[in-house]
C-alpha cells in the first residue's frame, strides 16, 4: 500500500453520526486530530436522537431471565412490546439462538459487570463534555420537536439528577422488578424501592393499578436530539467536519490495512484509521472485509405529545408495556418496544397506537392527548447482551464502536473516550476484552 500523505495521516473517519460516533469526534478533536463524520441520513433524526433520553448508569442488558418466555406469548401479536415478525431468515435463527442461552442469570450477572464499569466510565465523560462545551443539562430537557436546537447557558449546576423509575402493574412484572434491582445493587448503583402508595404520594400521575417502582436516582434524562444536534454544532466549531445524507459505499482496505473510505458518489477519502459507528447498519460495511458483527436491528419507536397535565416529574420505564415515558419541557415522550422485522425503517401505525394505549393503563391525563412528532429507529442489538468495541481482528485501522442496543445514549461518551483511547494511545483505559468484536457468542 501506499504511504499515507500528510494530509491523511493524522485524520480519522467515522462512520455514523450517532452518539457513538459524535463523542469519539469530541474525544478525537480535543486532543489535536482532524476528523471527519459521514452520515447516510439527517443526526436529527437518527436512532440516537430518537430515543427515550434516559441516560441509566448500572441498566442489565437487553437478554434477561424470563424474557423468552414472554416473547413467546407475545409472538402472534403484532402489537406486543418485544415482537418477532415471522420471516426466514437463518442468520436471524441464530442470533435468536444466541440470544436465548444469553437470557440466563449467571450472564446477566457477568454482563453487568462490563456494563457498570463502562457506565461509570460513561458517567465521568458525560460530566466532562457538560462542563468543557458550557452545556446546562436542564435547557436539554425541553425543545419543540427531536432535533431541536436552542441556547444553551453555561451554569454551574450540578448535572441534572432526576433519576428514572420502573414502575410496575403486576406481581410477576414486580418480582422481574425487584430481581434486577438487587442485581443492580449488587454491582454498587443505588436502588429505592416505592409501594403503590408511595410512588402516587410522590407523584400524582401515576394510576390507581400501579403495584409499585423501584427509582434509580442516579441516573439523569435530557432531550437526545436537541443533545445530538447541539454537539454537532460545537464539534464544528473544533474543526470536525460533519457531513449529514452522505452515504458510505465501501470501506477502502488494501495488504490488511484500512486507510479510507468510498463515498456513494464515488470520492475516496482517505484517512490514517476508520470508525465504525453506524449502528445496525454497520453489519453491511463490516461484510465488505468478511467479518459478520453479531448484530440484528432491534426496531423502536417513539410518540412525543403536547404534555398533559399531570404530566410525570421523573422519567420512568412502564415495565409490562416495555414503554419509557420522558418528560421533555413541552413534550412527554413515549419511547419503546423492540420489534425485529430486518433492516428497515417501516413504521408501523399500530405498533405507534400502542404506546399511547399502553400508557394509559399507568397514567393519568393521557385521554385526548395532542401528538406533536412520531418516530421509528433501528437500535443495533447484539445476542450477548454487550456492544462491540475495539480494533477488528483481521484488518488493522479498522475500529468498531457499535452494539449499543437501548443503551447507546448512556455508554456513548464512554466509548467515544475508548475508541480515541485505541486510536491515539493504542491502549484504552478499561478492559474491551469481553468487547471484542470476534468473541465467542
Amino acid at each position: 500500500m501506499a504511504a499515507l500523505t500528510k494530509h491523511a495521516a493524522d485524520h480519522t473517519v467515522i462512520i455514523g453520526g450517532g452518539i457513538v460516533g459524535l463523542c469519539s469526534a469530541w474525544y478525537l478533536a480535543r486532543r489535536g486530530r482532524r476528523v471527519s463524520v459521514f452520515d447516510s441520513g439527517s443526526i436529527a433524526d437518527s436512532a440516537s436522537a430518537g430515543n427515550a433520553g434516559i441516560v441509566a448508569f448500572g441498566h442489565p442488558p437487553l437478554p434477561r431471565p424470563g424474557l423468552p418466555a414472554r416473547a413467546l406469548r407475545w409472538l402472534l401479536d403484532p402489537a406486543a412490546p418485544f415482537y418477532i415478525q415471522p420471516r426466514f431468515d437463518p442468520e436471524f435463527f441464530g442470533w435468536l439462538w444466541r440470544f436465548r442461552r444469553a437470557c440466563n442469570t449467571g450472564h446477566v450477572d457477568h454482563c453487568l459487570t462490563v456494563l457498570a464499569a463502562l457506565g461509570r466510565l460513561s458517567r465521568r465523560c458525560w460530566e466532562e463534555m457538560l462542563a468543557a462545551e458550557s452545556l446546562d443539562p436542564n435547557s436539554l430537557g425541553g425543545g419543540s420537536g427531536a432535533g431541536t436546537t436552542g441556547d444553551l447557558t453555561a451554569t454551574d449546576s450540578a448535572w441534572w439528577r432526576s433519576g428514572w423509575l420502573d414502575v410496575y402493574r403486576t406481581a410477576e412484572a414486580g418480582a422481574h422488578v425487584l430481581a434486577d434491582a438487587q442485581l443492580v445493587r449488587d454491582h454498587g448503583f443505588e436502588v429505592e424501592e416505592l409501594a403503590g402508595d408511595g410512588i402516587r404520594r410522590r407523584d400524582a400521575a401515576f394510576g390507581d393499578d400501579v403495584l409499585g417502582a423501584v427509582y434509580y436516582p442516579e441516573s439523569r434524562s435530557l432531550d437526545p436530539g436537541r443533545f445530538l444536534c447541539t454537539l454537532a454544532e460545537r464539534l464544528s466549531a473544533l474543526g470536525v467536519a460533519v457531513h449529514e445524507n452522505t452515504s458510505v459505499a465501501t470501506l477502502t482496505v488494501a495488504d490488511g490495512v484500512c486507510r479510507g473510505v468510498t463515498l456513494a458518489d464515488g470520492r475516496q477519502i482517505a484517512s490514517a484509521d476508520v470508525v465504525l459507528a453506524a449502528g445496525a447498519w454497520s453489519t453491511h460495511l463490516a461484510r465488505d472485509i468478511s467479518l459478520r458483527l453479531p448484530l440484528q436491528a432491534g426496531k423502536g419507536y417513539h410518540l412525543d405529545l403536547v404534555a398533559p397535565v399531570p404530566c410525570p416529574a421523573t422519567a420512568c420505564v412502564l415495565n409490562e408495556a416495555m414503554i419509557a415515558v420522558t418528560p421533555l419541557g413541552d413534550r412527554l415522550r413515549l419511547a419503546g418496544t423492540v420489534e425485529f422485522s430486518g433492516l428497515n425503517l417501516r413504521l408501523h401505525e399500530r405498533r405507534l397506537r400502542q404506546l399511547l394505549t399502553g400508557a394509559r393503563r399507568y397514567l393519568r391525563g393521557l385521554d385526548t392527548p395532542d401528538v406533536a412528532h412520531t418516530w421509528c429507529g433501528l437500535r443495533p442489538c447484539t445476542a450477548d447482551g454487550l456492544p462491540v468495541i475495539g480494533e477488528t481482528p483481521a484488518v488493522s485501522g479498522l475500529f468498531i464502536a457499535t452494539g449499543h442496543a437501548k443503551m447507546g445514549l448512556t455508554h456513548g461518551p464512554g466509548t467515544g473516550r475508548l475508541i480515541a483511547e485505541l486510536i491515539l494511545d493504542g491502549k484504552p483505559s478499561l478492559d474491551i476484552t469481553p468487547l471484542r468484536a470476534d468473541r465467542s457468542l
